[in-house]
């Protein structure tokens, strides 16, 4: 287990705006509390890492909250790629090429080129389709009351 997820989180926020140059009398308004707190905080730090130093120790936080960024990172790249390699589609564009088929417009956040009188023609259209799904769903629902009367 890392030694900085032993830190409180007021713990780290000391450090962290120790990092950005702070001292207790800057940091104890910004956390609502007094600088004599915001020293207990930093000394309670130091020994958890077992340092002497606030400098050295909100140095070593930041380090490691940015190499944790980074293999957030990483991780969400490597996810954001896979299923992609296969050969397969992605999903979008199975979506508009089912949009195409029931005549709908473009899915997904991608700005398309419709002109003002397309868009509302095309969400007339989205209108109509939702509700003749919401009539089909109805009708099914009570063919099936129907039948278990």
């Amino acid at each position: 287990m890392p030694r900085e997820a032993e830190l409180s989180e007021q713990q780290k926020k000391c450090l962290r705006l120790v990092h950005q140059g702070f001292t207790s009398k800057q940091i104890a308004p910004l956390l609502e509390t007094t600088p004599g707190v915001v020293d207990n905080y930093i000394n309670a730090a130091l020994a958890k890492l077992s340092m002497t130093s606030r400098r050295e120790a909100a140095r070593y936080l930041a380090a490691q909250e940015s190499d944790m960024v980074q293999q957030l990172h990483l991780r969400s790249e490597a996810i954001a790629s896979d299923g992609m390699d296969d050969g397969s589609s992605p999903p979008s564009e199975e979506r508009k090429t089912i949009s195409r088929i029931l005549g709908l417009p473009p899915i997904g956040g991608h700005a398309n080129g419709l002109r003002t009188s397309q868009r509302l023609a095309a969400i007339m259209r989205i209108a109509l389709f939702a509700a003749l799904i919401l009539s089909a769903t109805v009708a099914i629902i009570q063919g099936v009351f129907a039948l278990l009367t």
